[in-house]
């Protein structure tokens, strides 16, 4: 370290005396190793402009730990970051023309969350969105990950590399991973425009564990992205995002959706046969949410949090989250930015973070089944730790069992030193007990004794100065049985009839469960005279099958255009009411499917 510091010395004065501005060398170090500190800088120079090194990251430049910059004499602000955990520093200095100056930074860390069982992670970060308007590299995307402190960053399409298969993707990635800092491949998937149509997407998901190849040694990536439409895609077969979910989790993964009221007015139209419109609504909103819930549910949790600047599309979120609980359904609470690193200024991974409790020691699969099991909270800086007797969040308690005791303990984000300014307790999504602090403390510890008679489920907020932009959540605590209501049975009345004479057809039925685009085989209903009525779960599809015809498959879902069109229709008011659940619930009563099946 002797060595390199006098090496490095010396080429900044070698820099100074050949140019004209003044050289600043910088060292970031880790206070309790002495290692050098991935991190961000932000360089604020005599002209009051920010020190840049990539446009995709605008609020000033990632670094190892070590940084040299040619900047114009003067005086010459500097603030060093490392994640929530770490405090940040500032130095100011004046820079003299000609010469080099030497500045050192060690960070100390407010709170090691690691050595509590606490990870952080961000599932839902794109290399190249599609948009493709800067240059990425893996190289950049790993020394972001690192400087924001992500214990794991897993990275979705499409990605900088010629053949994107699940195997030469995580080589990639392993290459450039730490022991903390995993990097690993995931998709936001499904991401799900019906029949290609901005304003009627059927929602965005990510995912994460997941295995890369089916059992029959498909590409998963490519299977996932073929049972979704984007934008445009009005030519492709439609398949419904519970059928992704199904493949996601037969490939040991889970899945969240995100965003799930976000909406905009703009234009859109013009290609896959739709009409320009200068105005019209576009949606990444979740409108299969309510019929993906009575079905199952079919995905483990949705994010209460999607990039702090959505405020009105996050208090929704939270919401409907808080709604689908009180009906009984436990799923997890996650947050995720949708950063976009071929964006300009997007590369902010991690703002919001999903930090998951992993006692045993960290590991991808771990993280995975504690994420969708609930031990989480989720953050935009602030950090909050909550147990009941013990025990994390997604922990479930009888009632009437005696006192339960709630200890929290939260501190102020290290990135924003001025403290925290309120903390909540909700029962049911209403306030239980409530702490607000004029004087913003960095750090708060408390605890309570309680008792609980019924069947209830709590959660804790906090908020740093700008409750805005500084909040944490944590999943929720159960008390009760909390079972969830039976998943929806569709009641079919089925018909095998030829296409040209609409005689009826002795043949027969066979229940297909998709997994992506892949059908998997199930019961088989004989249909002597063409007609019957079947009890079958609302996520299979129907294959008809009769001696000389061409078979055809039909989905209680997909080809239900009763249902379809009020799905596609809703709005993101309506998620937030439970009759368009019970609504949806009910349409699959009585559903009538008719084969037309032509002769070979």
């Amino acid at each position: 370290m002797k060595l390199w510091g006098v090496i490095f010395a010396w080429l900044c004065t070698a820099q100074a005396i050949l140019a004209q501005d003044a050289t600043l060398c910088g060292f970031v170090t880790e206070a309790q190793s002495g290692a050098l500190a991935p991190c961000t800088v932000e360089i604020t120079d005599s002209n009051g402009r920010l020190v840049l090194e990539n446009d995709s990251f605008r609020a000033g430049f990632r670094c190892s730990g070590v940084f040299t910059k040619q900047l114009p004499p003067g005086h010459t602000r500097i603030r060093v970051t490392h994640g929530f955990e770490t405090q940040r520093a500032e130095k100011e200095l004046d820079l003299v023309e000609g010469h080099s100056s030497e500045v050192r930074f060690v960070l100390h860390r407010t709170v090691d969350l690691r050595s509590k069982g606490w990870y952080a992670g961000d599932s839902h970060v794109h290399m190249l969105h599609g948009e493709r308007t800067l240059p990425v590299s893996f190289e950049f995307v790993a020394e972001t990950a690192r400087a924001e402190d992500l214990q794991y960053l897993s990275l979705a399409q499409a990605w900088q590399i010629q053949n994107p298969a699940p195997e030469f993707l995580a080589a990639e990635l392993d290459s450039r991973s730490r022991t903390n800092c995993l990097l690993t491949w995931n998709l936001e998937a499904p991401k799900n425009y019906y029949q290609g149509d901005a304003g009627r997407c059927l929602g965005h998901c990510w995912n994460m564990g997941m295995r890369g190849r089916t059992r029959e040694g498909a590409d998963v990536i490519e299977v996932l992205l073929a049972a979704s439409a984007w934008d445009y895609e009005s030519a492709k077969p439609t398949f419904a995002n519970f059928e992704s979910h199904s493949l996601i989790h037969e490939q040991a993964g889970v899945v969240f959706y995100t965003h799930p009221a976000r909406w905009w007015m703009g234009a859109w139209g013009g290609q896959g046969g739709y009409p320009k419109k200068d105005r019209m609504r576009i949606s990444n909103m979740a409108v299969e949410l309510p019929l993906d819930t009575v079905l199952g549910p079919t995905f483990d949790g949705l994010d209460l949090i999607t990039g702090p600047g959505e405020f009105e599309a996050n208090d929704k979120a939270f919401r409907i989250w808080s709604m689908l609980l009180d009906h009984g359904y436990r799923l997890a609470a996650t947050g995720s930015s949708d950063a976009c690193f071929d964006r300009s200024g997007g590369a902010v991974p991690g703002i919001p973070r999903t930090y998951s409790y992993v006692p045993q020691g960290f590991s991808l699969q771990k993280v995975t089944r504690a994420t969708a099991a609930g031990h989480t909270f989720v953050t935009t800086g602030p950090l909050l730790l909550a147990t009941v007797d013990a025990r994390p969040p997604g922990s479930e308690f009888k009632t009437g069992q005696g006192d339960h005791v709630l200890a929290i303990e939260a501190w102020a984000s290290g990135e924003d030193p001025r403290g925290l300014a309120r903390l909540q307790v909700l029962r049911n999504g209403q306030l239980f007990r409530q702490w607000e602090w004029p004087d913003n403390p960095g750090f708060v510890r408390t605890n309570f004794t309680f008792r609980e008679q019924e069947r209830c489920w709590y959660c804790v907020r906090v908020w740093g100065c700008d409750a805005t932009k500084q909040r944490a959540i944590t999943g929720a605590f159960y008390f009760g049985s909390y079972q969830p209501p039976e998943p929806v049975i569709a009641q079919v009345h089925a018909r095998l009839v030829d296409a040209r004479s609409g005689a009826r057809l002795k043949g027969s039925l066979t229940e297909l469960s998709y997994s992506g685009t892949l059908p998997r085989v199930g019961k088989r209903h004989g249909l002597q005279d063409g007609e019957a009525n079947l009890r079958i779960p609302g996520t299979r599809r129907l294959r008809a099958e009769a001696a000389g015809y061409r078979s055809l498959v039909l989905s209680p879902v997909l080809d239900n255009p009763q249902l379809m069109t009020q799905i596609t229709g809703l709005s993101d008011s309506d998620l937030l009411e439970w009759a368009t659940y019970e609504r949806t619930r009910r349409e699959f009563s009585n559903i009538e499917l008719e084969f037309r099946l032509e002769a070979q």
